[in-house]
């Protein structure tokens, strides 16, 4: 860990070295006064002797938690009643020596528990002392030679980065003229019909009209506003550490940041002449994200960061919500095999119930695009999140979250295949993703969108100048600047707002001329449905590219078609080679996703590589945490019951597996290894696994189990998921039947008054005089109108329920204590996970600390520790690429 004393600040540093001093103090103090006591004991006459003058030294001994109450009055309590016991043993001989020894064997155990939190508090503050410092030693690679590890990684590294910053200037300094004329036309032809040609006019007005009144915005920035910009820029990776950092300093002083609006204000107002005001050229560098990939990012000054993130974000809300207008609207967006009014009310009148649009698995999906995947790369506000499609290995996949979404479209797929090849016999899936997208975008297809989409002229000069900034590859100022030609300068909200609006013109072609949708998350593509609509919406997406002068990402694209018959040719031959992959599970033919084992394989190499390259322990854990914690639980893919319970079978023999090849030599236990770690670097023997695995808040190192969060969802899933499509047919074959046998009891009255209800404005002799329509009619539109289907579906995408360790009453006692000690009971602040760690190390924590926290919690470095938790790990090899 490079320059690791600078993760802590001086006052941190200062708070752990009184701690520790207070730390060694009382231990030293304690153990004096135990080694006093127990002499005075061991050289007492008799039991009641040797019980009296423990007693009476307990006095003088501080305990830990001392000056928490509740331990306090129990310490008490309970040095009073073995006194009253002592004194009647004096008279009454039922009070036997026994008893008394018991009491001695109790009160001895208690001092050498206190001595082992004593103790392994040192150990903790001489981990935390290994961490901080800047002379360790690397911890060896585990079994592998380390000749074995060295060189490939670097290489690899070296090129690529390499490889990165040529290719990078051989793109944006060549410009790529596209057809603005034929892109112009392409786009018209998606609106082509009247309706569809008066909401694009609607549009341009709305953009219009909201062109002129944002550039006539007075005094936009205040501190409210700035505030809330800066909290957007310190969430993404577009500045460096250094500009964070003073960032963050500006949101809380209101003089500084009164000054900034005021100078942003000034600037807003003469928007027509801004400029980059970079002479010397903006520096382009490659920086390592939080997933590990290297994007180009250029070096910005701070306050003009704040500015065009404003600027952006103010554009994107906007447009965000114009183009949602086109999803919303049913005349607009079209969806694949749209029951026709007829059939609608053949329907009605048959089943005697009015049909709604959305209680099939079709209305559900449409509202899961439209409130979740829709242009989600595009904020909705100031205080909307920056990055909804990020790739950071240590989200713990909450919400909106980049791999929150991504985890639902992968149920989603899942689901769809198990459904369409239950059901209809076969499926699609197309995975793709464009090249160098952002970096390499043409201007000119740029331009001729935002134009397309009614964006004034002075607007579009005012994007002109943005794109076009002046570059430098050389660290130098003033060396080799040129101005950029091709592709948008990475600035966050800048590049959503322009990659979104050339894209989302992708998404209305999918959509308007196959009627199915296209999900997408940013540049990464993804259908799935029907082969022969998958397949055309896949040359639909040839097309595009081609007209505005864009590329396929070929090493990212790929497709399977299950089919339990013959597959249709043409549509296979249409459709792209490749595997489709998200995170590390793979879509087999067959229509099953397996861990893709080359990749596990892969990374585990690599992970052994990082750990050996460690130099401190607290830097191992932080590493296993971040990769075997988080990374790979994301990378499996979250458990639900369309993977079933094979899935989690699968996760738990793959982390056997991994651990048996970390940890070869010591019987695949990272306790094991992390123990041998310790007694040689710090000569400790007999740690207990409770030290590795309990939470950092009770003195332990919070070592991250990888199987728990599996296991506490295991046997909550459905074995086979095809069984419930199957539960679903038996029970629509029953609806059928239900609906055919009410409707032939209907008398010819009935019938003329329900015909008459369900084909509005029908002619009397329209009145179809004809038995119960078919049961392949009934299923015809299923996707549309089954509410079991729905149900079904729903069923599916379940996520499991966590299934807890229950608290016994045998170490209730303790965890009350820690609610008292801690601020920590067992029903608040405790995950499933955390319940299920801490009742398995509860016996051993008892056994050798006396309770179930190591270290005395006012003793805790919780400062260091909340640093510790914040830095992230850099991961080198990507979840979601």
């Amino acid at each position: 860990m490079a320059n690791k004393s600078s993760f802590l600040s001086q006052t941190l540093q200062s708070i752990t070295s009184t701690k520790k001093r207070e730390q060694d103090k009382r231990r030293k103090t304690f153990e004096a006064r135990k080694s006093k006591l127990l002499q005075a004991v061991d050289a007492s006459e008799d039991q009641t002797a040797k019980l009296d003058a423990l007693l009476s030294g307990l006095q003088e001994l501080s305990f830990s938690n001392k000056g928490v109450s509740y331990f306090d009055n129990d310490q008490e309590s309970s040095i009073r009643n073995m006194s009253h016991y002592l004194e009647q043993s004096r008279h009454d001989p039922s009070v036997s020596k026994d008893i008394l020894h018991r009491f001695e064997t109790r009160i001895r155990e208690k001092l050498e528990q206190e001595s082992e939190r004593f103790n392994f508090a040192n150990l903790y503050y001489r981990l935390l002392t290994e961490w901080t410092s800047t002379d360790t030693r690397p911890i060896a690679a585990s079994e592998r030679k380390q000749e074995e590890l060295d060189g490939s990684f670097e290489h690899v590294q070296r090129y690529n980065l390499q490889n990165l910053k040529d290719k990078f200037s051989s793109v944006v300094f060549t410009p790529l003229e596209t057809d603005e004329v034929k892109i112009d036309n392409y786009l018209s032809s998606l609106f082509d019909d009247e309706h569809a040609e008066n909401i694009l006019n609607d549009l341009r007005a709305n953009v219009a009209r909201f062109a002129a009144d944002f550039k006539q915005r007075a005094n936009p920035f205040n501190a409210p506003v700035l505030r809330q910009c800066i909290r957007a820029l310190l969430t993404n990776d577009l500045l460096n550490e250094d500009a964070k950092a003073t960032l963050s300093d500006f949101s809380t002083n209101e003089v500084v940041l009164a000054e900034i609006a005021d100078v942003l204000n000034l600037r807003f107002s003469d928007l027509d002449n801004w400029s980059w005001e970079a002479d010397d050229g903006m520096y382009y560098e490659p920086r390592r994200q939080a997933n590990g990939k290297y994007r180009i990012m250029m070096d910005q000054d701070i306050l003009q960061a704040i500015f065009l993130h404003y600027i952006a974000v103010s554009w994107s809300t906007h447009l965000k919500q114009q183009f949602s207008d086109l999803a919303y609207d049913k005349k607009f967006w079209r969806t694949t095999n749209k029951p026709s009014k007829h059939e609608d009310s053949r329907r009605t009148y048959f089943t005697n119930r009015r049909q709604q649009s959305n209680q099939g698995v079709a209305g559900a999906q449409l509202s899961t695009f439209r409130e979740t995947f829709l242009l989600s790369a595009l904020p909705s506000s100031l205080t909307h999140g920056s990055d909804p499609y990020g790739e950071d290995p240590e989200s713990d996949g909450k919400e909106k979250s980049g791999l929150a979404i991504r985890q639902l479209l992968l149920r989603q797929i899942a689901t769809n295949v198990i459904m369409r090849r239950s059901l209809h016999g076969s499926v699609a899936v197309v995975q793709s993703d464009l090249q160098w997208y952002a970096t390499g975008l043409p201007h000119s297809t740029l331009y001729a969108v935002l134009r397309f989409w009614g964006i004034p002229e002075d607007w579009i000069m005012f994007f002109k100048k943005f794109a076009e900034a002046p570059l430098r590859m050389d660290p130098t100022p003033g060396q080799n600047v040129q101005t950029r030609k091709r592709g948008i300068p990475i600035t966050d909200a800048f590049e959503k707002l322009f990659g979104e609006s050339v894209l989302w013109c992708m998404d209305v072609a999918v959509n308007r001329l196959c009627s199915t949708t296209l999900i997408r998350f940013h540049d990464d593509l993804w259908l799935c449905g029907e082969p022969s609509v998958c397949a055309t919406a896949w040359e639909t997406i040839q097309d595009f590219v081609e007209v505005l002068g864009l590329d396929i990402n070929t090493s990212k694209t790929g497709s399977v078609y299950v089919s339990d018959g013959e597959k249709d040719p043409v549509a296979a031959s249409k459709l792209p080679e490749g595997p489709v992959c998200m995170g590390m599970l793979q879509l087999s033919e067959s229509g099953d996703w397996t861990l893709d084992q080359k990749q596990v394989s892969a990374h585990v190499r690599q992970l052994q590589k990082r750990l050996g390259e460690s130099t401190s322990i607290i830097g191992w854990v932080q590493i296993w945490n971040a990769c075997m914690g988080k990374f790979f639980k994301n990378a499996f893919g979250q458990p639900a019951n369309c993977f079933g319970q094979a899935h989690v079978d699968a996760i738990l023999k793959t982390f056997a597996e991994m651990q048996r090849e970390l940890f070869e030599a010591h019987n695949g236990s990272v306790g094991e290894y992390l123990r041998e770690q310790i007694r040689q670097r710090f000569g400790v023997e007999d740690v207990p696994d409770a030290f590795f695995f309990a939470f950092e808040e009770l003195g332990g190192l919070g070592l991250q189990s990888p199987f728990v969060p599996f296991y506490v969802l295991k046997d909550q899933l459905m074995k086979d998921p095809l069984d419930r499509i199957a539960e679903f047919r038996k029970a629509e074959k029953a609806k059928y039947k239900e609906f055919k046998e009410s409707f032939e009891l209907l008398s010819d009255q009935d019938r003329q008054r329900l015909f008459d209800s369900s084909f509005h404005n029908a002619r009397q002799t329209d009145f179809p005089n004809e038995p119960f329509f078919s049961f392949d009619e009934y299923i015809a539109h299923r996707e549309t109108y089954s509410s079991e289907l729905k149900q079904a579906y729903g069923d599916l995408m379940r996520e499991p329920v966590e299934k807890g360790i229950q608290l016994t009453n045998d170490v209730e006692p303790w965890f009350k204590e820690l609610h008292h000690s801690h601020k920590m009971g067992w029903n608040h602040s405790m995950s499933s996970e955390n319940r299920w760690i801490m009742h398995l190390y509860a016996e051993e924590l008892k056994h050798r600390f006396g309770a179930l926290s190591i270290v005395d919690r006012n003793l805790l470095p919780s400062g260091v520790m909340q640093m510790l938790k914040k830095k992230k790990v850099v991961w080198q090899l990507i979840i979601w690429d």
